[in-house]
């Protein structure tokens, strides 16, 4: 174990909990998702059972699974504790320091919070923001129970920030972002850091962390991840079109989403595949952004797992799967299945897959080819290439530049190079 800044509270390792809040924090250290001291010794610290009580053990402490914990009427999730990696993944991003300020936009659980005040200190300060009474009153009296009482726990739309509690040396938004707004550009500290699961131009969020350069801000790193949208000022503009029971499809910065495509998916789908391998790791994680930044009538489905489950719906990943239409009455968006031409798994035990085609509705033959050919064109140019993002609050513009796309959002103008 490397040594961390913090000593660490002992969970009772002869206890089950004990064992796999042990084992989970073992698992990322060898896949590389924690690599630093820090983080590591604030994951061994804080255990996640507490703040996600009735929940089976195995299931608080398995790596890549997201615990719901409210659902809306139609069954869709509202706020949930994120995923173990994703969340150490996160504060290695965000690189707290002691005696730091941070503002958390998303206080789901509490159980990040409580991450970070462990990073910060006593010294420091914690301020988590949630736009549901309900999910604040559960998350301040999990973090007073497990000894985490400083930690200011508010009832707010996280899209204002809390001003009175800047400026800030981190933000960390738990909740994907459709823009950044202008309020978290006021409180952040000028060395400050941001990282957010930002939404870009409809893609699967990429959780990118941002420092101040020269007016504005440029990312520093980033990873595919997948949250739950953000709800208040910061909600997605333009609503969501159900296709069926539990399957939705989102909209990209410019797509119509035209009543017509509802119909589309009781149409027979037609499934092909890319013979095109996904490794866990980088060198898959920005097909999407890529699909994202060159394909028109990008849009996103979205499915609950009991859609999963009944076969209404294939996303390539649990938080969804990039989407194109045809702007009337087809759509088609990644999937996936055990790669055939490949090993079983990689060294670490997960199983590689391929990626394919969904298509649905009268053009799913051309929309087919259309979605193959740029997952086919990714894997030979852009699967071991990292994009950069650079944001600009409004009225400042980027520079003209012919390599980089851009992306105008409400509050801020995107720039997306590879």
């Amino acid at each position: 174990m490397t040594e961390g800044r913090f000593p660490i509270v002992n969970t009772d390792s002869r206890t089950g909990a004990g064992q796999l809040h042990a084992g989970l924090v073992d698992l990322l250290l060898a896949r590389g998702t924690i690599t630093t001291g820090p983080v590591e010794a604030a994951l061994r610290s804080v255990a996640r059972h507490p703040f996600v009580p009735g929940v089976p053990l195995e299931a608080a402490y398995a790596p890549d699974d997201a615990v719901v914990t409210k659902r809306d009427a139609a069954g869709m999730a509202l706020s949930s504790a994120s995923a173990p990696g994703v969340v150490a993944a996160m504060l290695e991003q965000l690189d707290v320091q002691p005696s730091m300020r941070i503002l958390e936009i998303g206080a789901g659980t509490g159980y990040n919070a409580a991450l970070l005040a462990t990073l910060t200190g006593p010294v420091g300060h914690v301020v988590t923001l949630d736009i549901d009474q309900d999910v604040t009153d559960e998350a301040r009296h999990a973090l007073a129970a497990a000894g985490f009482g400083q930690v200011e726990v508010l009832t707010a739309d996280g899209a204002h920030g809390h001003a009175p509690g800047g400026p800030y040396d981190r933000i960390i938004v738990t909740a994907e972002a459709w823009d950044l707004h202008p309020a978290w550009w006021q409180q952040l500290a000028v060395a400050g850091r941001i990282v957010v699961p930002l939404q870009v131009t409809g893609t699967t969020s990429r959780a990118v962390a941002f420092d101040r350069h020269d007016g504005h801000l440029t990312s520093r790193s980033m990873f595919s991840c997948g949250f739950l949208a953000m709800r208040g000022t910061g909600a997605q503009p333009g609503p969501a079109l159900t296709l069926g029971e539990g399957v939705r499809l989102l909209p990209g910065e410019s797509t119509a989403l035209p009543e017509a495509l509802a119909a589309a998916l009781t149409e027979p789908s037609t499934d092909t595949w890319s013979g095109v391998s996904l490794r866990p790791g980088q060198p898959f994680q920005n097909l999407d952004l890529w699909l994202a930044t060159t394909s028109p009538g990008f849009c996103r489905i979205v499915a609950t797992p009991e859609a999963v489950a009944a076969g209404l719906a294939t996303p390539a990943f649990r938080f969804g799967g990039a989407t194109i239409t045809n702007d009337t009455d087809s759509f088609a968006y990644l999937t996936t299945r055990p790669a055939e031409q490949a090993p079983a798994a990689t060294p670490d035990g997960r199983p590689l897959r391929e990626l394919g085609v969904r298509a649905h509705g009268p053009q799913a033959d051309d929309l087919t080819a259309t979605l193959t050919e740029q997952i086919r064109r990714w894997d030979k140019e852009h699967r071991d290439t990292s994009p950069r993002i650079d944001a600009y609050l409004k009225p400042a513009q980027p520079p003209a530049a012919a390599a980089m796309t851009v992306i105008d959002k409400p509050e801020s103008v995107l720039t997306v190079t590879w």
